[in-house]
């Protein structure tokens, strides 16, 4: 197989620097003042010789890989796939490529996960992150390295974060089922950090009525079978719950595959998601849902990340963007 040229070889042979050709190639030879025959010359024999630089060859001279890192709790999540794919759409506009990893919730996986992005000299990182991760990012920020933080935060780390209203997301979806004649209203949910504040909501709501919480903890590493037979267990145990909120739409499928299969009087169980989901509208009955601004939240991080890498000055004021949730009742939560 022929050997790739490297940015050094065809620096040699057009007689120029690597710094030159560098400039050139990234579409700064005018203001680099490099002549125009110097310029068309290396266009044209770049274009005949089908020669690509690759990233690294440009980060020597640019200092930029062109590159964005960004991890994700869980790709299988459809609400983290949706994110990342309106990030992408946008990054890849401004000539930048998004290099998407999932850390599956595990803490040493995503250590490992950033380590490998900052050796590979990403630009900037978007990070969903975990409990117990703390460390690794204030040593990032300690870096320089431009960094947007999103589904969940820190308060004790002066970072950039965006984020929905969990909490008032969760409180208004029990509120919603209680007024719809709910009263034994279960909770099924991740054992994460980032779903805390849906715990929260759900709670405060809970508790201010003088009701019964009853919640269930999942372990996120499950898989969807064991999701399907954890929920089973849980409904039979607890006979007389009329509706359950359900703190992920991942976990919300593997409730109405549980719910299905039980059948009977579990039927008639009231049903709250929190997120939104394109089978929700179509399925019967349809399902009620906490619906994430997923648009708004990729633009607004990407965005934020742009103007941070543009910037001369990468320090950028701690700051936190809440975006609200709206909620969207179909036949599932309905009064019984």
């Amino acid at each position: 197989m022929k050997k790739k040229k490297s940015i050094y070889d065809v620096a040699s042979e057009l007689q120029v620097s690597v710094t030159t050709l560098s400039f050139v190639l990234n579409g700064k030879g005018q203001e680099k003042r490099i002549s125009k025959e110097v310029i068309q010359k290396i266009e044209a024999y770049v274009k005949e010789v089908g020669y690509q630089p690759n990233h690294l060859g440009r980060s020597l001279s640019t200092g930029k890989s062109k590159t964005i890192g960004m991890i994700v709790g869980d790709i299988n999540n459809p609400f983290f796939s949706e994110v990342a794919s309106g990030i992408e759409k946008i990054a890849v506009k401004a000539g930048y490529t998004l290099i998407v990893a999932s850390s599956n919730n595990e803490l040493n996986q995503m250590k490992s996960v950033i380590k490998l992005l900052n050796d590979r000299n990403v630009d900037g990182f978007i990070i969903s992150p975990i409990a117990g991760i703390e460390e690794t990012i204030a040593d990032l920020k300690k870096e320089g390295k431009p960094m947007v933080i999103y589904n969940c935060f820190f308060p004790e780390l002066d970072t950039y974060n965006i984020v929905v209203d969990n909490k008032r997301g969760a409180y208004e979806a029990t509120k919603h089922l209680f007024e719809n004649g709910f009263r034994n209203i279960g909770f099924i949910t991740l054992d994460l950090y980032s779903q805390n504040e849906r715990i929260e909501g759900y709670s405060d709501f809970i508790e201010s009525q003088n009701l019964s919480t009853n919640i269930l903890k999942l372990p996120y590493e499950l898989n969807y079978e064991g999701i399907i037979h954890k929920i089973t267990q849980f409904l039979t145990t607890n006979d007389t719950l009329d509706s359950v909120f359900f703190s992920t739409n991942f976990l919300t499928l593997g409730g109405l595959k549980a719910i299905s299969k039980l059948g009977g009087k579990y039927a008639k169980i009231g049903i709250v998601s929190f997120d939104d989901h394109l089978l929700y509208d179509v399925l019967n009955p349809g399902i009620t849902a906490i619906k994430q601004p997923v648009k708004e939240i990729s633009s607004t991080v990407i965005n934020q990340m742009l103007t941070m890498l543009d910037s001369a000055d990468k320090t950028v004021e701690p700051k936190t963007v809440v975006f609200p949730v709206d909620l969207i009742v179909r036949a599932s939560s309905a009064k019984r």
